[in-house]
């Protein structure tokens, strides 16, 4: 399995719905030992965790076997719930809280836990900068000057 290290941000840490970038960088090293970068980013109308889990799900959908994936990010809600396996339980539970209650976003958390499944996660808690923050931050400001959000609309 490959290592791979993935870093994930957004252009706004708001709990309140409105139009947010997001990005990731996916870092792995290749069999001749030479680092490929590969970045996702894009556009959505919503929360802030619903951000990262649709960054996070398009950097594993880039991942064509399985992995080691370590994943640094800011948001412990979505990066704990995956590799925790707390996701595992809403699946079982019909994509419910165990109070019964639909959890938010239960689209996006279904496609993300389809990109993940192959996959072994870790979790790192960062509240600093990558080394990759500067390109994540460009490609949302990219998105956003190209008037992107308008047809990335989720």
């Amino acid at each position: 399995m490959f290592k791979v290290n993935t870093y994930i941000e957004t252009d706004n840490g708001s709990r309140k719905k409105l139009y947010r970038g997001y990005g990731a960088s996916i870092e792995y090293i290749r069999k001749n030992r030479q680092k490929e970068l590969r970045f996702v980013s894009g556009i959505c109308y919503g929360t802030w965790n619903l951000a990262y889990i649709l960054a996070l799900t398009e950097a594993l959908n880039l991942l064509k076997s399985p992995c080691i994936v370590t994943i640094y990010s800011d948001n412990e809600h979505v990066c704990d719930s995956i590799s925790s396996a707390r996701v595992n339980d809403w699946r079982r539970n019909g994509w419910r809280t165990t109070k019964g209650e639909p959890i938010a976003n239960t689209d996006e958390w279904r496609a993300l836990y389809r990109a993940s499944s192959r996959h072994e996660l870790h979790y790192v808690h960062s509240t600093g900068k990558s080394a990759y923050s500067v390109e994540i931050q460009d490609a949302i400001k990219e998105i956003r000057n190209k008037g992107g959000y308008l047809q990335q609309i989720r």
